[in-house]
């Protein structure tokens, strides 16, 4: 394990060198075995990874083993030597070890990587603005519930579908399900690194954006046949939508959804690497991702299945026999294989269906309205991103005439209308169909960003193209290769700088978004030294009494101190930790209180000035001062931290 270095700035650089390298080299090594080469290998290998991740967690707590780092690599080692062996079969047959692709060329592939360049630029000016620091605490809602869960997969070892329970439903036999594909890469992350949760957060949140979703991308249009021009534009504007992933991240519970979008492009990429190589090893792949994905987040299953659905509509329009006689027989073995795989996951996402259904967002806006701002890109700011929806529509009318993407086309039509229905529509129906996703605009509004990204790619490389040839229709010398070549390239740069330079990549725009989730008064830095005071007096098993509505329930994930609330409170309580929120002040006179605070082994407790939403001090936490059975032992202007004289509780009721 590194050591936690003092020097922020190098704590960073060591945390996102191993997020990088842990989420690209397993999944690079199993992918290349199965035949992927160069932009393809490098798009879908975090998607391979996440899926090695997913049906490794819930073996090794099957078969009792800890979640670490060495049993991660040790089963992915295992994953590797059947490629492997696979591999030398295959060469024994006297078979290709590679699945084809025609190549790009040197230009075309620097001109792509200079986009991803660009795109990860603007990404990291992003989280450096919005954050103020990457180990700045996000404090919006759920990202406590995603910190707490971290620290404790990474300290205990405990990668079971239902360890989170310990976090939601801290009282409830067997815990909660709960998908926590994320949860237990980032605890690898952490194991590895020593940072401090928030920073091990952050960082992924990094790096998925400014890596994962340009190179997501790039793989699409690789396995569908496009041109480097076309990944090139794609990967440029893949950064700059507010929509995805800029609003997730200001809803601190959409961690895992963000990561489990930037894996649907790769799944969608290798779907048709494998239909159009007709290498059926493929396959194998397609399955491991599919797991992933519905371990990263259930609703993943449903985003995915949409431009898959369009996609097997395409190809059975194309070819009906074709489709009924190679096709239908190759989904319905991955379908059986990914259901195998990611049964844990599976069975667990039914427990969860009557939560997600009983959500009911009520409607913000007209439906005309909310059209405009799908369309638009307008995402609850003031003016709509004007260039890049340009782009989208241009790309779209593209794709629907030429006919190689129209299915992505299409998917973008039905998660337009999904959003149209969860943004503006109240009838019961609108809330069924989209109940997978919480009824929530945000995650909706986020899933249409995926077929946009590649339409506004398409969009900028066609302009690129149209100007491009104007040129040669005057100049009769200009309509050599060469020469149409080097203007597409002239061209292709001063588009991306006239993009860059007039948008700025939304930079601004999309971090003013993050703001107050990151510099929010909810957990101050006050009281993050509350906490590590804390975590000085606290003894291992000991808990700290805290609020469920202010910053408190970092507790765990800041100091490794276990609190009775682990994240705002928003669900039902177990009775006895409402008991103790009502009537904690009793606990001299209370029988139960005093029983309840025995049981807990709480020894402490803490409170802080700042609340999230309009949550305000529970009942039993007011007045702490005026307690004789509590000692002051830290304070601040923002915290206290009292210590629990237990001689001085009233005796445990019977």
């Amino acid at each position: 394990m590194f050591d936690i270095v003092s020097d922020t700035a190098q704590a960073t650089l060591v945390a996102t060198a191993v997020t990088v390298a842990l989420l690209w080299l397993p999944g690079a090594v199993l992918a290349a075995l199965v035949g992927l080469r160069g932009w393809l290998l490098a798009g879908v290998a975090p998607a391979v990874t996440m899926g090695l991740v997913a049906v490794a967690a819930p073996l090794a707590s099957g078969v009792g083993i800890g979640w670490s780092t060495a049993s991660f690599l040790g089963f992915t080692a295992l994953a590797a030597l059947l490629a492997g062996g696979g591999l030398y079969l295959l060469r024994r047959r006297g078979l290709p070890s590679a699945t084809p692709l025609a190549p790009w060329s040197r230009p075309g592939s620097v001109a792509v990587l200079a986009s991803v360049a660009v795109a990860c630029g603007i990404a990291v000016l992003v989280v450096h603005d919005a954050t103020k620091g990457i180990g700045s605490v996000p404090q919006a809602w759920d990202a406590p519930y995603h910190g707490n869960a971290i620290r404790l997969i990474s300290e205990t070892g405990m990668s079971g579908t239902r360890v989170l329970g310990w976090i939601e439903q801290p009282d409830k036999p067997g815990g909660a399900f709960y998908p926590h594909v994320y949860h237990c890469f980032e605890a690898l992350v952490h194991q590895l690194t020593g940072a401090d949760v928030p920073r091990v957060m952050n960082t992924g949140m990094l790096v998925t954006t400014s890596l994962v979703v340009p190179l997501g991308t790039i793989a699409l249009i690789r396995a569908t046949g496009g041109n480097a021009g076309f990944a090139a534009a794609a990967a440029l504007v893949s950064t700059s939508f507010a929509n995805y992933p800029w609003d997730l991240y200001q809803w601190g519970q959409l961690f895992p959804y963000s990561a489990g979008l930037s894996l649907v492009l790769p799944l969608l990429a290798l779907v048709a690497h494998w239909f159009g190589s007709g290498f059926d090893r493929v396959a194998a792949l397609v399955a491991v991702v599919g797991v992933g994905l519905a371990g990263t987040h259930s609703a993943m299953v449903f985003v995915s299945v949409i431009p898959l659905l369009c996609y097997t509509v395409h190809r059975l329009v194309g070819d009906p026999r074709r489709w009924l006689r190679h096709d239908l027989p190759r989904l319905g073995a991955v379908g059986v294989a990914v259901g195998l795989l990611g049964l844990p996951y599976l069975l667990g996402a039914t427990t969860m269906a009557g939560a997600t259904a009983a959500y009911d967002w009520p409607a913000v806006t007209t439906p005309s309205k909310a059209l405009g701002d799908g369309v638009l890109l307008g995402s609850d700011a003031d003016w709509p991103q004007w260039l890049l929806a340009g782009l989208v529509v241009l790309g779209l009318f593209l794709m629907l005439r030429d006919g190689v993407l129209r299915w992505l086309a299409a998917s973008y039509g039905v998660f337009l209308f999904l959003f149209v229905a969860a943004t503006a529509i109240d009838f019961p129906w609108a809330t069924s169909i989209t109940s997978p996703w919480w009824n929530d605009r945000f995650r909706l509004g986020a899933a249409l960003i995926l077929p946009a990204t590649i339409a506004a790619g398409w969009g900028l490389q066609s302009a690129v193209k149209a100007v491009a040839a104007l040129p040669a229709r005057f100049i009769p010398r200009l309509r050599t290769p060469r020469a149409t070549l080097v203007l597409l390239g002239v061209v292709g740069l001063l588009a991306g700088a006239a993009y860059v330079g007039e948008t700025k990549g939304y930079v601004t725009r999309n971090a003013a978004r993050l703001h107050w989730s990151f510099n929010s008064p909810v957990l101050s830095k006050l009281e993050q030294d509350g906490m590590r005071e804390l975590a000085e007096l606290a003894e291992p098993g000991e808990m700290v009494m805290n609020d469920g509505g202010d910053g408190t329930v970092w507790a765990y994930a800041l100091a490794g101190v276990r609190p009775v609330i682990n994240h705002y409170v928003a669900a039902p309580l177990s009775p006895r930790r409402q008991l103790l929120l009502d009537h904690f002040d009793d606990l001299g006179t209370d029988g139960e209180v005093a029983r309840t605070i025995r049981d807990l082994n709480i020894r402490y407790v803490m409170v802080g000035t700042g609340y999230m939403g309009k949550f305000e001090r529970a009942p039993g936490l007011r007045n702490l001062d005026e307690l004789p059975e509590l000692t002051l032992k830290f304070s601040n202007a923002d915290c206290q931290v009292y210590e629990v004289d237990w001689s001085k509780l009233a005796p445990s009721a019977e």
